[in-house]
């Protein structure tokens, strides 16, 4: 099942770096530069996550945007190049799962993005993972949950490897044996369970 992602950031450069940036690591994302362009694709379509910039340079922040025009259930992800107390005071109201400060790491929003859409189900629909009776049995080996916690990164197979100091070769191996006792059919339930089980 694909994961889709609308960013919202009047920025073009920056909504098409990010887009870029989800794309290649296997997300689908949609982009708008504007509340109105977002309006309509959350018209369309649903969306797993919104990613929000807080000042669009329009009557209608991001804040405001996702007050009014955000379903109730989808998880919001704030980006913002300021942190004084009031913008996150007004943020504070929409609840947002994360707030980001401009400049981020692209794995930073990786992981993000992750762990708010994982928090998400858990919380309003728990995965068939989360409710699985035999879900006190998984147990992952060390290694197993250090390859988790770096998926959670999105690091690619090739990256884990470096990291660790293993071959991709072994990184597969975990990668496919992780699968076979969680049973997650793809990243966002794996990481549903790993918050679920405390290995993140």
């Amino acid at each position: 099942m694909e994961t889709n992602i609308l960013i919202l950031e009047d920025e073009i450069i920056i909504a098409k770096s990010i887009k870029l940036h989800l794309e290649t690591n296997g997300y689908c994302a949609e982009m708008a530069t504007s509340p109105e362009e977002a309006i309509q694709l959350l018209e369309q379509q649903s969306f797993d996550l919104i990613l929000s910039d807080i000042n669009l340079r329009h009557t209608i922040d991001g804040i405001s945007f996702a007050q009014q025009f955000v379903p109730e259930r989808t998880p919001v992800v704030f980006l913002t190049a300021y942190s004084d107390l009031q913008t996150l005071q007004k943020a504070e109201l929409v609840m947002p799962y994360a707030y980001l400060l401009k400049p981020f790491h692209k794995e930073q929003l990786l992981l993000t993005i992750n762990l708010s859409i994982a928090h998400a189900r858990k919380k309003v629909l728990p995965s068939s993972i989360s409710t699985n009776s035999s879900n006190e049995d998984i147990t992952l080996s060390t290694r197993e949950v250090d390859v988790v916690r770096l998926i959670a990164q999105g690091k690619t197979t090739i990256e884990v490897a470096d990291i660790l100091c293993i071959s991709p070769q072994t990184v597969a191996t975990h990668r496919k044996k992780i699968i076979q006792k969680t049973k997650c059919k793809n990243v966002v339930e794996l990481i549903a369970l790993a918050v679920d089980k405390g290995w993140l």
